[in-house]
């Protein structure tokens, strides 16, 4: 079994990886998983930054939620050899509507909160973390559970340019390697209603990109829901023989 690595969601902490984790070598006992946290990202950058980020994580199985997600699929396209498999958490194509991709925030929505984040940073937070568990029978303990990196408000608005830039829709239709989506029915931030787009651009047959969907979580899917998250990425890594 390959090494499994974790990656959080914009301006969250790896200890929040770490509930997947655990259900994950509970699920595949004897295998490695580590979580890690997101690299100082910015556009300007990028190329570089991705470089150190490959070079930091072991090779093996991508996972990784949200803004992690969408930088796992631009890993493996970079990195085939080195990435196996990639699997994404409560993640899109594009994070941002574009006229041929509707399943995604609203352009002003982003907007709004891009400018919140810098005149506000600390309260846009608070707001984000509401958005983050909205939908969820579990609101008030995940709420708790949310913990924030330790990136400055510089980095994170850096970090959220990439993510309204990031349009993944190319890397993957090509891609050759073994995919899962898996996607949350209550979620605020990334549309459930992604997941038929994602299975569009993914392998028709649904033998190499597979797309699940669990309806009644939220966005803090990895926090939520780790028992299924973990038999979703075993029973690919298992069909796929990763």
């Amino acid at each position: 079994m390959p090494e499994i690595s974790l990656l959080p969601g914009w301006a969250m902490a790896t200890e929040t990886m770490q509930p997947l984790r655990g259900a994950l070598l509970e699920r595949l006992p004897g295998s490695q998983v580590r979580c890690h946290a997101l690299p100082a990202i910015q556009l300007s950058s990028m190329e570089p930054d991705l470089a150190a980020l490959a070079e930091a994580l072991s090779p093996g199985v991508l996972v990784g939620w949200s803004l992690g997600g969408m930088l796992a699929v631009q890993l493996q396209r970079r990195y085939p050899e080195r990435f196996s498999a990639v699997v994404t958490i409560a993640s899109n194509a594009c994070f941002v509507t574009r006229p041929d991709w509707p399943a995604a925030m609203p352009a002003e929505t982003f907007k709004q909160f891009y400018a919140d984040m810098r005149s506000e940073p600390e309260k846009a937070l608070k707001r984000f973390a509401l958005l983050v568990t909205q939908g969820s029978g579990q609101r008030r303990v995940l709420g708790k559970a949310l913990q924030w990196d330790e990136a400055d408000p510089e980095q994170r608005l850096h970090a959220l340019a990439v993510l309204a830039v990031l349009d993944n829709r190319v890397p993957l239709a090509r891609s050759a390697a073994p995919m899962l989506h898996c996607l949350a029915g209550n979620d605020t931030l990334v549309p459930a209603g992604a997941a038929e787009l994602l299975r569009q651009l993914g392998d028709p047959s649904g033998s190499i990109s597979q797309v699940a969907v669990h309806p009644d979580a939220s966005h803090a899917l990895p926090l939520e829901q780790p028992l299924w998250l973990a038999e979703q990425i075993a029973s690919l890594l298992e069909s796929a023989d990763v």
